[in-house]
């Protein structure tokens, strides 16, 4: 009996483990990507363009709602040097949030990069929707 107490834990622990791995949180889901544009300066919207500029040289995440558009917004702070360069990985509605992932991607080794300070962020614009942004 004292040897079937200590495997009965140690089965439960192991059932723990192994079927955690594989679960996934309710509503994460993917139920449709967005399409959205990748803005330059001159198209986001002043009021946006003022907020970015106060806090651009902080890890920036941030949404801004105007009229039937969500921008958002991701910016990676000072850095060094310039040629660096942002990717959008994935943009997606999931039931519970909007799901936004993008990459800073820095200058390749051996190229010539400006020696100035930069803030590299960049805006997205997309369909007005009311769900949370994750930022992954």
């Amino acid at each position: 009996m004292r040897k079937l107490l200590r495997i009965v834990p140690v089965m439960v622990l192991a059932a723990f483990l192994l079927g955690g791995c594989s679960m996934k949180k309710a509503g994460t889901e993917k139920v449709r990507d967005l399409e959205y544009t990748v803005l330059s300066e001159s198209e986001i919207p002043e009021t946006l363009l003022n907020e970015i500029e106060e806090n651009k040289a902080d890890d920036l995440k941030m949404t801004y709602r105007e009229g039937d558009y969500l921008y958002i917004i991701r910016g990676y702070g000072m850095q060094e040097t310039g040629g660096y360069s942002i990717q959008m990985r994935e943009l997606y509605l999931a039931e519970n949030a909007i799901y936004f992932d993008a990459e800073l991607i820095g200058p390749e080794n051996g190229t010539d990069v400006e020696k100035a300070v930069s803030y590299p962020y960049i805006v997205i614009k997309t369909e007005r929707l009311e769900e949370n942004v994750i930022f992954e």
